[in-house]
């Protein structure tokens, strides 16, 4: 089992890096797990909403189901997901609001059967810095978006 905590502050406020986050077609832009969408939403995420996404992590690519379990908006999602590999997701991203800036949280559990032994270490940390390679991408992307519905191109 890989259990990740990462935080960052982002210099935005609160309900700005909300729009982003909630905004599953943005992840393509920031978070570094990403690889692709099979299905998205329909609309915007919401308690229930599901998604089909493709994610790496070093040379595993695995393809997960997620349903969003918990909707606060603008202050916490929370996805579970279950993946082709046997892989069980739980990922918890968090908003805490400090003026003008967003202290933003990821926790994040995989129960999987390709995380035992040494390469279970090894993903340990690449999960780890993929994640704050997640953060940094998010804190990035929202200072390059100013609120405007135009996306911006990948970095």
């Amino acid at each position: 089992m890989v259990a990740i905590y990462c935080d960052k502050i982002v210099p935005a406020p609160q309900q700005r890096v909300w729009d982003v986050i909630s905004d599953v077609s943005t992840f393509e832009h920031w978070h570094a797990l990403h690889e692709g969408w099979e299905e998205m939403p329909s609309g915007p995420i919401d308690v229930g909403s599901t998604m089909v996404e493709k994610i790496k992590v070093a040379a595993l690519v695995d393809t997960i189901t997620f349903e969003v379990k918990t909707c606060r908006t603008p202050s916490e999602v929370v996805f579970r997901g279950a993946g082709s590999t046997g892989s069980k997701i739980h990922m918890r991203l968090g908003l805490e609001p400090t003026g003008e800036t967003t202290t933003v949280t990821i926790d994040l559990d995989v129960t999987s059967p390709l995380l035992v032994g040494p390469i279970g270490k090894a993903l340990n940390g690449t999960f780890t810095k993929r994640l704050r390679q997640t953060l940094d991408g998010l804190a990035t992307y929202v200072a390059s978006v100013d609120g405007s519905t135009e996306t911006p191109s990948r970095h």
